[in-house]
């Protein structure tokens, strides 16, 4: 097949790598090490993309990795012109690998991105590109279609122009048409093709490389149709414009084209001399596909002369240039196969986050319109529920005025019986008075009765001392006991060890009786009382405490 020219088009200008591998191995490394320390996004981005172009001719893995990563880097900035070199990028990539079906699906993704823009000569590039894409693939009708609408648009921008500014890029178009129609039988469209692109190119500066390429495709077909004159001079064009711009892959392909031009009009010696040039040149710039179609050549030249052992020697190094190319396109192919399953791969993982991503959006959906409905339905019964709970609060308000009555209620009759208790202990003091006051009465006029009597006297004085300590006290423990329940229990788990006396003291203190008032029940001395009173708060454990012996009891 002819030559075909793709369009590169980047808003980031990169210059064609053509490097020899140590150079091409110095600048990768000098690119991964300002990727390192680069931390501005489109600088990143630009290095990226540069990076991917250098590994294509390498590592396919890595140039498919880094082109990726220069796609999701872009989306994470949110800038339309480096998605767009970013995807325009990724394309190249997998043409120059051969993955034609993404570098398809990516071509398109950059086109619909540039219409939403309204970059219209951008759209015509990745048109071209995709008509290139489809030409490797030999769809010569729709690749056809994709150049002539790339070129539609591309002339009407030259008639909307004011300067009428002629687009470096319609020479290529004209090129791979003419391509197309050489491919499709179609020779006189294709010369017509090939002619107009010559005419234009000779207009513009910068595209000598596209005007060589389509003066030696013009001369290829003028051989083939026997008009050697006009053949010889496309090639020698298309030569001169190669050495001139030591386009060192080019002149070779133009010396081999040349010595196939003089084996046709049987000038072997000069076939001969093209041809060793040719091969010259494929062998210094190391390429495989050059150096077997010269080979190929220059068997075709001894086989014409009938120089059999010479023939046999370039038939046998074809075959062995046949076999390496076959090697390299095997193993290309089976890297070709891997990228593409693992690609496959990846959009199935892509397809189903996406898919979880929507199931996700639409439960979430869902989800917000049944929780609107429950709001909604929670709203009309949380109105009639606060009516149901102002009446249970007002239910609740008077339960606590009852409750706070019956407090009230039960402190007044507690105070009432503990003033009862006091007023029972204040009358049996009396009692007691009164009992004490007989007795002495008796014990003073004892003496003056009969002797007889006088012993019945003194029995009667030791019964009313027994009954009197007994009776106030039994008295007073009832009544104490019935009015606090439980007191004397928790008295007793505090500190079993409690003396009668102690005990008696902690119920007085209960009933918030003064010191004075307690000495005047007991008999005592206040002085007594404190010293009690002192010793109860160490047996009660409050020594350390700001805790009074009163409050303390009035707490159970």
């Amino acid at each position: 097949m002819q030559r075909t020219i793709i369009v590169l088009f980047l808003a980031l200008s990169f210059l064609p790598v053509k490097l020899e591998a140590s150079v091409r191995t110095q600048k990768l490394d000098s690119l991964l090490y300002q990727l390192e320390i680069a931390r501005n996004d489109s600088v990143r981005h630009g290095l990226l993309i540069e990076i991917s172009r250098i590994y294509t001719r390498s590592d396919l893995s890595r140039a498919i990795r880094y082109a990726e990563e220069a796609i999701s880097l872009a989306e994470k900035a949110g800038s339309n012109k480096l998605i767009a070199n970013g995807i325009f990028n990724a394309a190249i990539v997998y043409f120059s690998i051969g993955i034609y079906d993404t570098a398809i699906k990516y071509y398109f993704d950059f086109m619909e991105l540039n219409r939403a823009l309204g970059n219209d000569r951008e759209m015509a590039f990745a048109l071209a590109n995709i008509g290139a894409v489809r030409l490797q693939m030999k769809q010569f009708d729709k690749a056809e279609e994709n150049f002539l609408e790339a070129l539609k648009i591309l002339n009407n921008l030259m008639e909307k122009s004011d300067h009428e500014k002629l687009f470096p890029e319609i020479v290529s178009f004209y090129n791979n048409l003419g391509i197309i129609k050489k491919e499709k039988g179609m020779i006189e469209e294709a010369l017509d093709y090939y002619t107009r692109g010559i005419a234009i190119a000779k207009q513009l500066s910068g595209a000598s490389d596209n005007l060589a390429n389509l003066y030696n495709n013009l001369g290829k077909i003028l051989t083939e149709q026997g008009k050697y004159t006009e053949a010889f001079d496309a090639l020698s064009r298309s030569l001169e414009i190669r050495e001139r711009n030591n386009d060192k892959a080019g002149i070779s392909a133009s010396y081999r084209n040349i010595g196939s031009y003089y084996l046709s009009v049987g000038d072997y010696d000069l076939s001969r001399l093209n041809a060793y040039k040719a091969l010259r040149f494929a062998e210094e710039i190391g390429s495989t596909g050059l150096q077997q179609s010269i080979v190929k050549l220059l068997y075709e030249y001894y086989k014409a002369i009938n120089v059999a052992d010479s023939a046999l020697r370039y038939h046998e190094r074809m075959k062995m240039l046949d076999d390496e190319i076959n090697a390299e396109e095997t193993l290309r192919e089976l890297t070709r196969l891997e990228l593409t399953a693992q690609f496959k791969q990846r959009e199935q993982l892509q397809l189903a986050e996406q898919k979880r991503k929507e199931l996700r959006y639409a439960f979430i959906g869902i989800t917000l319109i049944l929780l609107t409905l429950i709001a909604g339905l929670l709203y009309y019964l949380s109105r009639g529920r606060i009516k149901r709970l102002n009446l249970e609060k007002v239910n609740a308000d008077l339960q606590a005025v009852n409750l706070q009555l019956e407090k009230q209620s039960l402190e007044k009759e507690l105070e009432l019986k503990n003033k009862e208790l006091a007023t029972n202990v204040i009358y049996q003091i009396k009692k007691n008075d009164l009992v004490d006051e007989i007795v002495q009465r008796l014990l003073k006029h004892g003496p003056n009765f009969k002797k007889e009597n006088q012993g019945i006297i003194n029995g009667i004085i030791k019964d009313l001392e027994k009954a009197q300590d007994a009776s106030v006290w039994n008295e007073f423990e009832l009544r104490f006991q019935h009015v606090h329940n439980s007191f004397y229990e928790k008295l007793n788990e505090i500190n079993p060890e409690l003396t009668t006396n102690e005990r008696r003291l902690c119920a007085f203190l209960r009933l918030n009786m003064t010191t004075k008032e307690i000495a005047a029940i007991t008999g005592q001395s206040q002085r007594s009382i404190d010293v009690a009173r002192t010793r109860l708060r160490k047996k009660l454990n409050l020594t350390n405490q700001e805790q009074g012996l009163v409050e303390f009891l009035s707490s159970f």
